[in-house]
């Protein structure tokens, strides 16, 4: 008698090999166009401190719904533009096109980013430090965003982790009030409060804005993975941000933060708990923000547009 075939291996063969599989580089957006109108200047505002290019896809899921449902404008402050000299012209060109592809705004705190912003800095070189607190500062006053995404403190990244100490820093300095997400990558956050779930058509966006990064994903390819990422988040969001036990939300794909605020002199909580569906309009309260007018989410071609 023939063993039974074990369909599990079938499965994850076909997984493997879908995650093999290449993605292309999406054509130049200012090819195609884009499907989002274009932002209200008077639009409330996201402000993002990315510590490399590339964070402002990984993630970008509410910012992206912020800017397509609720028509905010998004900026990406690329805080550097990595370690790499020889990389540095290059990977700006890719930034652009990644943001392009978001429809997100790009800035930098410096021309050609900061460099070396880590812990060891911070501690070594106290004015050197506090000058790239300022430049920060200066973004924030000029920008005046509702909202800032920047990484938590336990990110396991030196330059995520310099990032996390620089946007807190500066924050304070700024001393406007502001609610702020805690994002995480390569440390997972230990207390989220909020999951906010991207649809199929955003989570293809945030992996395609991703591939522009091509340098990057030629040494790594981590978009491939992008969406795996995302789908684990829904096993353990559900349980970390709606609770022990809790039923886990109905998502494929969802990216986890640990919402707080800044009154303008001190850190507050924030309501936990709360999971943004994406079938549902995006509910800006839950952020503690007075809601912005509501868009119709455009419809997002399957294959980008010729031409």
């Amino acid at each position: 008698m023939e063993p039974r075939a074990d369909p599990y291996v079938d499965w994850l063969g076909r997984l493997a090999a879908l995650l093999e599989a290449d993605l292309p580089v999406p054509p130049p957006v200012a090819a195609c166009g884009t499907t989002v109108p274009a932002a209200d200047p008077a639009a409330p505002r996201c402000l993002l401190l990315s510590p490399h290019p590339d964070d402002e896809c990984i993630v970008g899921a509410l910012p992206l719904r912020l800017r397509r449902e609720r028509g905010w404008r998004v900026v990406n402050c690329a805080v550097t533009l990595g370690s790499r000299q020889d990389r540095r012209a290059a990977r700006l060109a890719e930034l652009g096109q990644a943001c392009a592809r978001l429809d997100f705004g790009l800035e930098m705190p410096v021309p050609g980013g900061l460099e070396r912003v880590d812990l060891r800095t911070r501690a070594a070189d106290a004015d050197g430090w506090q000058r790239r607190v300022t430049a920060v500062v200066a973004v924030l006053r000029r920008w005046r965003p509702q909202l800032v995404l920047l990484p938590h403190a336990g990110d396991a990244s030196a330059t995520h982790q310099g990032v996390h100490a620089l946007g807190v820093e500066a924050i304070e300095g700024a001393g406007q009030a502001v609610a702020v997400a805690f994002t995480e990558y390569w440390g997972t956050l230990p207390t989220p409060n909020l999951l906010v779930e991207t649809s199929l058509e955003d989570t293809a966006s945030l992996v395609g804005a991703l591939a522009c990064h091509v340098g990057e994903v030629a040494r790594n390819p981590y978009h491939r993975l992008l969406p795996a990422w995302m789908a684990d988040t829904v096993r353990r969001g559900g349980e970390l941000v709606l609770g022990a036990g809790s039923r886990p939300p109905q998502a494929r794909f969802a990216t986890a933060y640990r919402l707080e605020r800044f009154d303008g002199a001190a850190w507050r909580p924030a309501d936990g708990g709360h999971f943004l569906a994406a079938a549902e309009p995006l509910d800006t309260q839950v952020l503690g923000l007075a809601a912005a007018p509501q868009r119709t989410p455009p419809a997002t071609p399957s294959t980008p547009p010729e031409g």
